[in-house]
């Protein structure tokens, strides 16, 4: 089945080529957010375009937090040269966008709203492999220095910031367990 082998090929890249993306495959990536599943079709995410100087202000954050990072000694091999790739502008990614909850009208929202708006995020992750643009999915949104930077109001919750860009190298496949070391069941 293509699906399956497009999940297993899919890969996080923190490494990117120079080249602009398309704004043709940027707008094919937007659309395959919308075509998440969401409850009752609420479809209630954002998409926020990182700007230039929002970028720049993000980037400061970034870099403070490896720094932190970076300093412990004990930082496993590969969390550190992940780190230090993403250090030096999110690793050179083309364009940038942050995937934001809407704020919860309901108490099932609260749940809702972030689990259909990161069901946006793969799709758009998928979107983007299939088109040759690699991504990675930072959690840098939702620290509360970045709100402002991003105009998340009160009650909206940043799921995803995604740095994207066309791969310097993929990287190979991590090992993963087999379902069955996941799965149960329940009489």
């Amino acid at each position: 089945m293509e699906t399956l082998e497009t999940l297993k090929g899919r890969r996080t890249v923190r490494s990117f080529k120079a080249d602009p993306i398309p704004q043709n495959v940027v707008d094919t990536i937007l659309e395959a957010g919308m075509w998440a599943p969401s409850h009752g079709n609420t479809q209630p995410w954002e998409f926020v375009i990182v700007g230039r100087e929002a970028r720049a202000k993000l980037l400061a954050l970034l870099q403070a937090k490896a720094e932190e990072l970076l300093a412990d000694p004990d930082l496993p091999e590969p969390r550190r040269r992940a780190v230090l790739a993403l250090r030096e502008d999110f690793g050179g990614a083309a364009f940038m966008v942050a995937v934001v909850a809407r704020k919860p009208e309901e108490d099932l929202d609260k749940l809702e709203n972030p689990l259909s708006t990161a069901t946006a995020v793969q799709n758009m992750c998928l979107a983007a492999w299939d088109a040759g643009v690699g991504s990675v999915w930072l959690s840098l949104g939702a620290a509360p220095p970045a709100r402002p930077i991003l105009g998340i109001q009160e009650g909206q919750s940043v799921v995803a910031l995604l740095a994207m860009g066309y791969p310097k190298e993929v990287p190979p496949a991590p090992p993963r367990e087999a379902h069955t070391a996941h799965t149960r069941q329940v009489p």
